[in-house]
């Protein structure tokens, strides 16, 4: 697919025979997260903070920080488009390696103790689960088991993080565990997740554990309105900086009105972001969508989570939110790409795709990737989308 570059200052590279469409365009949709507001190395600090916790501290294994997941391999997550859910993500990470524990007791011939000893194991309240957390750590210590070796088994072709994302890159339709991991079998991953429980509405250890590192105890306190037990002092989310210029938020609400947010971010989360960079008045909020949203959605009268690149929702907002003419989603990753494409193939027509590239630890290969899904355009960062438009002869 041809794409010319109409600004070489700011390299903003427009998709061939694209300028009619974008041209239509009379409302703005933004992802959050990397969009309005780098999180790109919060949110990935974040995971990194999880999943080395959940096995150095919980469990207590012997092993060194920031090597059981590095920013690359987050990357690699991304780059598959399953996994904008950083939740979600963290989650996947844990139980791999959780996997990679039963097989070394099964190598080690404990597994049937294990299991026999934990089996029955259930999350109902989150200290005394921390607790029977550590008498595994005692059994899976004990037993030589040690997060250095985890770390070691990456490259190993047959049971490593790199074969696992093989798996995913050749079954990108995949969104439930048992798809994602095929090889692990259902009753094993059954009991895995008993051992790292998550829930997107009820209490549980990750979402929380994810909440408390990237919040800190203090702003968890202020969400969740219940005090903090991991209690992270430092706060990933005030370190945030805030992408979208004041200049370019007045001049696309002047020419679009009222932006609307499509996010899996929290509700109250980003209005507070938005609230802090005095930035709230540009945003539609109730014609916005965020995670509550998502997880809360019924579809056939069944209760459902419809995240990314789910586009049953999406296509639900533009059509409510666009009277005539057309709409720009602008999305950081392929989740976000893959969205509009789901959406178009469900028959919305007169959405566009914009994309960033700013909050890509890779942005050449995201690059690559917006040009095979046929991005409308690509560039740096939302500031340049004033400059897009007007390249076109948009008066903005």
């Amino acid at each position: 697919m041809a794409y010319r570059c109409i600004d070489k200052e700011r390299k903003i590279y427009l998709k061939k025979d694209s300028a009619r469409a974008l041209s239509d365009i009379t409302r703005i949709v933004f992802d959050f997260d990397g969009v309005l507001v780098q999180t790109s190395q919060s949110y990935h600090q974040t995971i990194r903070k999880v999943v080395d916790h959940y096995f150095l501290e919980i469990l207590d294994l012997e092993g060194e920080e920031g090597k059981l997941v590095t920013l690359g391999d987050i990357q690699e997550f991304k780059d598959t488009g399953l996994f904008n859910n950083d939740w979600n993500l963290s989650e996947s990470v844990i139980i791999h390696y959780l996997s990679i524990v039963l097989r070394r007791l099964k190598q080690k011939h404990v597994l049937k103790n294990f299991t026999k000893r934990f089996s029955n194991i259930q999350f109902s309240e989150l200290r005394s689960f921390l607790q029977i957390l550590g008498e595994v750590g005692d059994f899976l210590r004990h037993h030589g088991i040690n997060a250095t070796d985890l770390v070691n088994t990456k490259n190993d072709n047959a049971v490593g993080l790199k074969s696992f994302l093989a798996e995913i890159k050749q079954n990108p339709l995949s969104d439930t565990l048992e798809n994602v991991f095929p090889r692990v079998g259902s009753e094993k991953l059954t009991f895995i997740r008993k051992l790292a429980p998550y829930d997107l509405e009820k209490p549980d250890l990750l979402k929380r554990l994810f909440e408390e590192s990237y919040l800190g105890a203090e702003i968890f306190n202020k969400f969740y309105g219940v005090p903090s037990i991991f209690k992270f002092n430092e706060s990933f989310l005030e370190k945030e900086t805030f992408i979208a210029t004041k200049k370019t938020l007045e001049s696309l609400s002047s020419r679009f009105g009222k932006l609307a947010i499509y996010s899996e971010k929290p509700r109250a989360q980003g209005m507070y972001i938005l609230e802090k960079n005095d930035s709230r008045e540009y945003f539609d909020e109730e014609r916005s969508i965020f995670n509550e949203d998502l997880i809360k959605s019924e579809v056939d009268n069944e209760t459902v989570t419809l995240g990314k690149p789910n586009p049953t929702l999406f296509i639900e907002l533009i059509e409510k939110f666009v009277r005539n003419g057309g709409a720009a989603y602008v999305g950081d990753g392929i989740a976000d790409v893959l969205l509009v494409e789901n959406a178009r193939l469900d028959g919305l027509s007169n959405v566009s795709f914009l994309g960033v590239l700013c909050s890509s630890q890779h942005p050449y290969r995201l690059f690559s990737r917006y040009m095979e899904h046929e991005a409308e355009a690509i560039m740096r960062d939302v500031n340049d989308i004033p400059r897009l438009l007007a390249s076109l002869g948009g008066k903005i």
